[in-house]
């Protein structure tokens, strides 16, 4: 992955958006740690996270970003270097027949929303896969999310279908997702 750096303005205040460093791995983990309290849309239930992913897991995981051409990860961070919002964009490459696309995701502090940080990430990630030759990004989001469906929906994205009972609350409860794309 190319190292990437831009100052965002946000509606709030200057946003670094950058590559991350292993260095940021524990803050990663701490802010993935805060985003899954403030949101039921992401894949986790609160804590999830820190009892399956370890520092070590995590460096390791970024080092497998940095080296990997075949995706884009992105952090964002506010002016006292603390993580705001991330986002990434993984090629399929590797399998042939899904070689034109590129899956993509985006999380956001609940302090962040509504600052068009989601839009800016977003531009990126389809700069990037357009560079890249790929032809179609693809996306899931829960049904329930109209902020973010509001978002895909003025970029492009088209609703190609609705997976049922996708997510299964701690409450017993199922949350239905849409899968969404769009050609570039």
């Amino acid at each position: 992955m190319q190292p990437y750096q831009e100052t965002f303005q946000s509606k709030g205040q200057a946003l670094t958006i950058r590559t991350p460093r292993v260095e940021d791995a524990a803050a990663l983990i701490a802010y993935i740690e805060v985003i899954d309290q403030e949101t039921t849309f992401l894949t986790r239930e609160p804590g999830e996270f820190a009892q399956n992913v370890t520092l070590e897991k995590e460096q390791a995981f970024l080092r497998s970003c940095l080296e990997d051409e075949g995706q884009l990860f992105l952090i964002v961070e506010d002016g006292d270097g603390s993580i705001v919002a991330t986002c990434n964009c993984s090629s399929m490459a590797r399998r042939q027949r899904h070689r034109h696309r590129a899956e993509l995701g985006i999380s956001v502090k609940q302090a962040y929303w509504r600052q068009g940080l989601g839009r800016r990430m977003m531009e990126l990630l389809e700069e990037w896969a357009a560079a890249q030759g790929i032809e179609k990004l693809a996306l899931e989001v829960d049904t329930q999310n109209f902020r973010a469906i509001g978002l895909y929906l003025s970029k492009g994205y088209t609703v190609e279908g609705t997976l049922r009972h996708t997510a299964k609350m701690a409450d017993g409860t199922y949350r239905d997702y849409y899968a969404m794309a769009k050609f570039l």
